[in-house]
């Protein structure tokens, strides 16, 4: 693999106009790049990640000469960029702007490639053929996820012994992704589970972090939660195996009902226990008696899980195995197969 890099600064948490200038100005250098490198080596495909959807116009060229195109939808724009605006006009007028460019942009491609039921479903409800599209989940990678790795399955509860009882969450720390209910939950659950903390990694932009980290001293829970730095991801088993359970606290907006959070897949595959708010795209992967699901609106659900899970070990243990079940149908290897097969068909080779 050859790495191009190209002289762009991320605006992710500006504005909006200063993020659009950064897509164009990416497009535009990601055009010239890619011109130049499929004149000299004659790629049959482009494959090309949202968002957003219009950097497949930077394969134009190959296009025209005769290379197939793949869109890959990480996330739906429309979506997405409907919840980064205040005010219902601007809203609606940005998720109508949004919606035209990613019918440009899926018409141009000769195939996409989705994350999950709920990706496909919308594309399909927006004109998307349903044989232009193929599902490719975001599977937890075996060589950073060794699966002999795995914990032994909790049978009993050693808890009470005075060993911290660790909830953990690791991923990106936005507003969308809910880690102040998480918080509010275990100031909550703290009086029924004296030795609770919660362990948070990731990127995170700044001022929520400041806003989470205000709300812990506010509740009075500071000793409960620890704010980790980023880690690599060499060392995030460790970070996932060192808890008792993970936690997804997803907000309930039209985005993150449709996200099918890869950190779920991780800690199934590492056997560990899953709290999770109840959206849409987690309920079609995991099945009720597989994940403790709950109200995103109300940290009172979370925090009855959490300390319903800490009285239960056998319930812990039981989850872990039908999680692992549930996600054994889209594991990397098979998902690594179903991507060969996608190229070696528009290749035809």
């Amino acid at each position: 693999m050859h790495v191009y890099r190209l002289p762009v600064s991320r605006h992710y948490a500006g504005s909006f106009p200063d993020l659009l200038r950064c897509w164009l100005c990416f497009l535009l250098l990601a055009a010239w790049k890619v011109t130049q490198l499929h004149i000299k080596r004659r790629y049959n495909i482009v494959h090309v990640h949202n968002i957003p959807d219009f950097l497949v116009f930077s394969a134009l060229f190959p296009r025209i000469t005769g290379a197939k195109i793949i869109l890959d939808v990480q996330d739906v724009t429309p979506e997405l960029l409907s919840i980064k605006v205040k005010g219902a006009r601007k809203r609606a007028l940005l998720k109508q702007l949004a919606t035209w460019q990613e019918r440009l942009s899926t018409g141009f491609v000769d195939h996409i490639v989705t994350v999950g039921w709920p990706f496909e479903r919308l594309l399909l409800q927006r004109g998307v053929p349903c044989d232009k599209m193929t599902i490719i989940l975001n599977s937890a990678y075996p060589p950073l996820f060794p699966i002999e790795r795995r914990p032994p399955l909790p049978t009993e509860d050693v808890h009470r012994e005075g060993r911290p009882f660790i909830l953990m969450y690791h991923g990106t720390i936005v507003e969308r992704y809910g880690l102040d209910i998480a918080i509010r939950a275990v100031a909550l659950a703290v009086p029924h589970i004296p030795h609770l903390r919660l362990d948070i990694t990731g990127a995170s932009a700044p001022a929520y972090i400041d806003f989470l980290r205000e709300l812990t001293e506010e509740l009075g829970i500071g000793e409960h939660v620890v704010f980790h730095e980023p880690i690599p991801l060499e060392e995030l088993t460790d970070f996932i195996v060192h808890g008792d359970v993970g936690i997804v606290p997803y907000r309930n907006d039209p985005f993150a009902d449709l996200l099918l959070p890869t950190k779920a897949y991780e800690l199934a595959w590492l056997h560990r226990p899953i709290i999770a708010s109840g959206t849409s795209a987690m309920r079609s992967m995991f099945r009720p008696e597989s994940v403790a699901f709950c109200d995103p609106t109300r940290p009172e659900s979370f925090a009855d899980a959490i300390i319903d899970l800490y009285r239960h070990p056998e319930k812990r243990a039981s989850m872990v195995v039908r999680a692992s079940e549930d996600y054994e149908p889209y594991r990397w290897e098979l998902m690594a197969k179903r991507y060969e097969q996608l190229l070696a068909a528009l290749s035809k080779r």
